[in-house]
Formats: C-alpha cells, sequence, structure tokens
C-alpha cells in the first residue's frame, strides 16, 4: 500500500491560506478585526511557523490581510473592495496600453444600462430626486473646473450605483472608477493649461443631468437609457480627444486613486 505523500511547505501554506480565506470571505473573520495570534492559529493549525507565515503573505497578495509591523503589530482583516478590483484592472489596461478612447466606448456602452434599471426599480423617484440634488450641487460649482468635474462624477458614481443589481454595480463601477481616475487627471491639466471646457458647455452638462434625473425620477427606463447614451457621447470626447492611454500610475510610478465603492439602495 503506497505511503501518503508528505506536503511540501508551499502545499501546506496554500491549504492554511485557503481555510483562511473561506473564513474572511464568508465573513468569520469580521473587515478591519485583527486576525487570532500567531500562537492561537498554530494550535488551529498544527503547521509550522514558516507554513503558516506563508500563508499569511498569501494573503497579503491578494489583499485580504494588512499586516502591521512594529510595537503596534498585527494583522488586519481586509474585505475585498471595488476599488481593489478596479485598481488591478487598471493594471491590465495600462499595461495594454488600452486607449481613453477604447474606455470610453466600453463606459458609454454599460453605463447607460444602470440609468434604464434605475429607472425601472420601485424607488425610482428618490433616486432621481438624488440625482437632481448633485447636480445642483455641481451646478454651484460652475467658475471652479476641477470642483465641478469632481462633483460631476458623483453623479455619474451614484448613477451607476443605483442599478439596483449588485454585480452590475461593481462590474459597470469599475469602468466608471477608471474613467472617472481618468478625467479627474485630465481636469486638472486643462484647468492649469487653460484648456477646461467653457462655462457654457458646463450648463450643458448640468441640463442633461437633470434631463437624466428627471426621466428616473418618472420611471422612464428607455429615456433615461437614451438621455445617458447621448450624453456620455458628447462628454467623453473631452477626455478622450488628447489620444492618450489609461494609466493608473503616475509619472512616479505611484498609485492613482480610483474612486469606487458600492452603495445599496433599499
Amino acid at each position: 500500500m503506497p505511503q501518503p505523500q508528505r506536503l511540501n511547505t508551499p502545499s501546506v501554506a496554500e491549504a492554511v491560506a485557503s481555510q483562511l480565506r473561506s473564513r474572511i470571505l464568508d465573513g468569520d473573520l469580521v473587515d478591519g478585526s485583527e486576525l487570532p495570534p500567531e500562537a492561537t492559529l498554530l494550535a488551529q493549525f498544527p503547521v509550522s511557523r514558516p507554513s503558516l507565515r506563508e500563508a499569511f503573505r498569501i494573503l497579503e497578495t491578494e489583499g485580504l490581510i494588512t499586516v502591521r509591523r512594529g510595537k503596534r503589530g498585527g494583522i488586519l482583516i481586509t474585505h475585498p473592495q471595488p476599488a481593489g478590483a478596479a485598481y488591478h484592472v487598471g493594471l491590465l489596461l495600462h499595461s495594454r496600453h488600452t486607449s481613453l478612447a477604447d474606455l470610453a466606448d466600453a463606459r458609454n456602452l454599460v453605463e447607460p444600462l444602470t440609468a434604464e434599471q434605475a429607472a425601472r426599480r420601485r424607488n425610482h423617484r428618490r433616486i432621481g430626486r438624488e440625482l437632481s440634488a448633485l447636480t445642483r450641487e455641481a451646478e454651484e460649482q460652475l467658475e471652479d473646473g476641477l470642483k465641478f468635474t469632481e462633483l460631476s462624477t458623483q453623479f455619474h458614481h451614484h448613477l451607476v450605483m443605483s442599478a439596483g443589481n449588485e454585480t452590475l454595480q461593481i462590474l459597470v463601477g469599475v469602468i466608471e472608477g477608471l474613467w472617472n481616475t481618468q478625467e479627474l487627471t485630465w481636469a486638472a491639466s486643462a484647468v492649469v493649461e487653460g484648456q477646461y471646457p467653457a462655462i457654457a458647455l458646463r450648463r450643458e452638462v448640468v441640463r442633461a443631468h437633470l434631463r437624466i434625473s428627471d426621466a428616473i425620477e418618472q420611471g422612464d427606463a428607455d429615456e433615461a437609457l437614451r438621455l445617458t447614451r447621448a450624453h456620455l457621447k458628447a462628454t467623453s470626447r473631452f477626455v478622450a480627444s488628447s489620444g492618450g492611454e489609461v494609466r493608473v500610475l503616475d509619472e512616479h510610478g505611484g498609485r492613482r486613486q480610483v474612486p469606487v465603492r458600492v452603495i445599496t439602495h433599499g
């Protein structure tokens, strides 16, 4: 009878990482809490200390734990976040030299679907009013191009997160978050260079946002989709016209902020 094959250290580490990963994703280990002390885990998992620490390295690479070193050391649980997914998708697009026009096309295809779904929701009136309120905030900042852009991206973020389908919200939210990063970078440069669109064009953005908000508030899904598609086509050209590529790292190799989070509407 053949003897059982002895697991080598990497296999043992992967097995421990797999069990801890399941506990994190299932919510048994709460986001933001500390992982049990090493001595406790060694009692739970009869493995060597090097194998346990290799399991930690695996989970840290996956972004599921954060290892704090020093006097206040410990291991924090970090549940997966949409911003992390957006960042890694951004790295992939960055590495493939994906054009801003390509990202704009993807956004223009999928974001209107979230407006359509928002208009079909039972609480579509409240969603429409919330979007209108965000638009009014942006309207108060017409003179400040960068602030106006920041508030306008909040409108689109809120629109995406109002779809009512969590999978759609996350997937489109990744694209929206990546686009917002590119748009905010463009806006900062355009303001400095005096190339930011004129006030008249900013007012047109406000009018478009209000029309989309009204269509959603009225529950007109077809109109919400049509208006959103037309608006994105009209405005994305400002960012994409430079012919640049998607970038999630700045010129110094630092990470840019990818603003993605999930809001659940009741």
